[in-house]
């Protein structure tokens, strides 16, 4: 039985990422089911379901012996009964790389409450990054920047995730606004990702998805060929609905006005908003993607259970919630 864990102390809040609140995060790592067994193209040692036959753990089926078999998997019960040689046949477990592509361009940095939303992105990667090793799969990541792409190789070590904790916060650190003049598209993401990830590879995008559209899809298409991707939307509840008065808004040096009294600017900020969240939803059912929704306003570790954990983790999630 899975002991509760105080998910209070375990929150993440503010403007920017720190490691020792994301170091902590290992401690939900046993809640968190990344994926449901299944077949997996992989050829490495590890937790998931293969068509690959060999000796492992799980038993298959028993099957007349032919020559080349190995005796030691001989089934001498069924042998002795049927006067014929038997072999055992098992199936193998195999491990899946994890590989975490998280979004920290400019348009992550902003937050109306609680936590920003590259903060609640960066505690969304490590929660997952300590959830593949505690399974025993390599966890890695690609983290994505308004110039740059900083490569974590995928490794089954706590080296690799404290590796990948510390380059996200300094990565995040690095956030000055949410407004850039150049920042690069998440296609470039998408196709490095592409490039480093082997086949069979479990893939984890996290982003608010601004840009996840047309442009993506032919690297979507041949990334998810070889790979199984999840897409993680994280959101602001401002930027879907302006409030009936005005704001002001500021990168924590400018400020910036915003007449949100106008009803005319509610309904076409409201609207625009709404098919921008529609497209990324059409993209990820033409490609069959997993769209998961995280709402930087609410308590992250809840979401996380609710999302991946399982019954037990849920029901006693939303207990501790109360």
């Amino acid at each position: 039985m899975l002991q509760a864990v105080n998910h209070t102390e375990l929150e993440i809040r503010g403007a920017y990422p720190k490691v020792e609140p994301l170091v902590r995060l290992r401690h939900i790592a046993r809640q968190l089911q990344l994926f449901k067994p299944r077949l997996a193209r992989s050829d490495q040692a590890g937790n998931l379901l293969t068509r690959y036959r060999g000796r492992g753990m799980n038993f298959e089926e028993v099957r007349d012996y032919q020559p080349g078999d190995d005796v030691r998997t001989i089934d001498w019960r069924v042998t002795a009964r049927t006067g014929k040689a038997h072999t055992k046949l098992y199936q193998e477990e195999r491990e899946r790389p994890v590989v975490i592509l998280l979004d920290l361009r400019a348009p992550m940095f902003f937050g109306s409450q609680v936590a920003f939303k590259s903060v609640v992105a960066s505690g969304i990667a490590a929660a997952l990054g300590w959830a593949a090793l505690q399974h025993s799969d390599r966890a890695g990541a690609l983290l994505f920047t308004d110039t740059n792409i900083d490569t974590v190789r995928p490794r089954r070590s706590h080296h690799a995730v404290l590796a990948m904790i510390h380059n996200i916060v300094a990565r995040a650190g690095e956030l000055t606004s949410p407004v850039t003049g150049n920042s690069q598209p998440l296609k470039n993401m998408l196709e490095e990702a592409r490039r480093i990830a082997r086949p069979g590879s479990a893939l984890f995008l996290i982003s608010d998805c601004h840009d996840l559209d047309d442009s993506c899809a032919q690297p979507l298409y041949l990334l998810t060929r070889h790979a199984d991707l999840q897409v993680i939307r994280v959101s602001d509840p401002l930027e879907r609905h302006l409030p009936d008065q005005s704001l002001t808004i500021s990168d924590g040096r400018q400020r910036t006005f915003i007449n949100a009294g106008s009803r005319p600017l509610r309904e076409h900020f409201a609207e625009h908003q709404t098919q921008v969240r529609a497209r990324v939803e059409q993209l990820c059912r033409k490609h069959r993607l997993p769209l998961l929704d995280f709402d930087n306003t609410q308590p992250l570790i809840p979401a996380l259970v609710a999302k991946y954990g399982s019954r037990d983790s849920a029901l006693a999630a939303r207990r501790t919630k109360r």
